[in-house]
């Protein structure tokens, strides 16, 4: 049964635990980005804030900013070498796999999440419990 991109990406958004996710970056699933005309490819440093603005757009909140580091392969988020997250910033990183997430670590919140077919399939709160 082949569903359109878009009903797709309804069935996903509408998941529990995709909207109970951390990730901030999870829309970015699916997603072919380009740089003035070309796809972009290897590792690419944004400045953007907690809610993934960046300066100069409005309501970026200079005083949440940090740099998170992209990978990209063929223009997905995509996590090469292997054991390279394809988003990480202070306390947080995202595996993906050809531009879907795999697993993303929030170190500051404490939160484990295993991604399957773009969504979550599990969510492990106050990991760092019992270690």
């Amino acid at each position: 049964s082949f569903m359109s991109l878009e009903a797709t990406l309804n069935k996903i958004q509408n998941n529990p635990l995709y909207k109970k996710s951390c990730s901030i970056h999870k829309q970015y699933q699916f997603h072919q980005f380009q740089q003035d005309g070309k796809i972009m490819n290897g590792q690419v440093p944004r400045k953007e804030d907690i809610n993934g603005l960046v300066e100069g757009d409005p309501g970026f909140d200079a005083s949440t900013a940090s740099i998170v580091l992209y990978n990209f392969k063929n223009g997905v988020l995509h996590s090469e070498p292997e054991n390279e997250p394809a988003v990480q910033y202070r306390g947080h990183i995202e595996y993906w796999n050809n531009g879907l997430i795999t697993k993303v670590v929030d170190y500051v919140k404490e939160v484990e999440e295993s991604w399957e077919n773009g969504v979550p399939v599990k969510i492990i709160e106050n990991m760092n419990k019992g270690k």
